[in-house]
């Protein structure tokens, strides 16, 4: 058998051995390369919180604002679709497989925060009753990122809660002489700040809209 012998190869040839020594050494960063690198992502993350921040306050409350408004608007149009009454109401626990309608303020659960049920209600009187053939048509789990929702009173901007927990669509659609206010408020720094808070007014037939800031109705 015929032997081949295999020649090891100089990957840096003695022409170019200064310049490939060079390059071989160069392979990483020094620590001080690396200490300024993590500053600067420091520095960076240190100014982008507060964006970051206020872009999650405002996307909770928007949130919010929106499922309610769709809510009212579906709970109206499905009462005029079914010729009776259609209820929208505060829960503590809107996910319960019979869901009861909040009592009182509901300052302890932070308001309309804690969700709502909508169901269709058979006798209108604004209560879910399972035995008299209510039933469930959407839920509202509890939302997140907020501070308070609260129903409030027309004046001043920042009234009392108020223990307005429900809103009734009669068959034809109209909530009469129902008219209210919300304040919603996101949780964190930004509570206190009224550019972030938001105000639902409903007028006396039930149609919600929406205003910037702790405004009047």
């Amino acid at each position: 058998m015929r032997k081949v012998r295999i020649h090891s190869i100089d990957i840096c040839p003695t022409s170019l051995e200064l310049s490939c020594s060079r390059n071989l050494d160069q392979r990483g960063f020094s620590l001080i390369e690396l200490m300024v690198v993590v500053a600067i992502i420091g520095i960076l993350i240190t100014l982008a919180a507060p964006s970051f921040s206020a872009l999650i306050s405002r996307s909770s409350v928007t949130k919010a604002v929106n499922n309610f408004i769709s809510d009212t608007r579906y709970a109206r149009g499905e009462a005029m679709r079914r010729g009776k009454s259609v209820t929208i109401c505060r829960s503590n626990n809107p996910v319960a497989a019979i869901p009861v309608c909040g009592a009182g303020d509901g300052l302890a659960v932070l308001g309309w925060a804690s969700g709502w049920v909508v169901f269709v209600d058979e006798n209108g009187n604004g209560a879910f009753n399972n035995a008299g053939g209510d039933s469930v048509l959407r839920v509202q789990e509890p939302l997140t990122g907020l501070a308070d929702f609260f129903a409030v009173g027309a004046a001043p901007l920042t009234s009392a809660v108020s223990t307005r927990n429900n809103v009734v669509y009669d068959g034809t659609g109209r909530a009469i002489g129902q008219q209210g206010r919300w304040l919603v408020h996101p949780s964190g720094t930004a509570a206190t700040d009224p550019s972030f808070a938001r105000t639902l007014c409903m007028n006396s037939v039930g149609r919600v809209r929406l205003l910037t800031g702790e405004a009047a109705c």
